[in-house]
């Protein structure tokens, strides 16, 4: 299994997979934008490293996609086009809106018939690179 980690989310699915990645002795790398919210992350994992996506996603022999669904699209535009080439690419993001559930039901961004990737790779979106 690969041994260099980079996360492209840093909220909780981040912060919680990172932390476990970290416990069984992998090094991790955090995707950061905000630069005000790198000591928190260190914080929650002292032991891993923070850096641009572009970055993170070039360091990385395996990368963890856990950025919130809405903001996928930012998420992976800011890494290099070649950064995932020949690597292995977990997927932990959910199309979940921003909206208030609806009687208890979380509403989606997406539709039965398409996922949240296969509208990130539709031809009449700009390609991501």
């Amino acid at each position: 299994m690969s041994k260099k980690i980079g996360m492209l989310g840093t909220d909780l699915v981040g912060q919680v997979l990172a932390s476990g990645y970290l416990k069984y002795g992998r090094a991790v790398e955090i995707a950061i934008r905000t630069p005000d919210r790198v000591a928190d992350r260190l914080d929650n994992n002292p032991n891993g490293t923070v850096g641009t996506h572009k970055d993170v996603a070039a360091w990385a022999e395996f990368i963890v996609l856990a950025a919130k669904g809405s903001a996928t699209e930012i998420t992976i535009r800011l890494r290099d086009a070649a950064d995932p080439v020949g690597k292995i690419i977990i997927d932990t993001t959910n199309p979940i809106a921003d909206a208030p559930p609806d009687n208890g039901v979380l509403r989606y961004f997406t539709t039965m018939d398409e996922s949240l990737m296969e509208q990130l790779q539709k031809p009449t979106r700009r390609p991501i690179s």
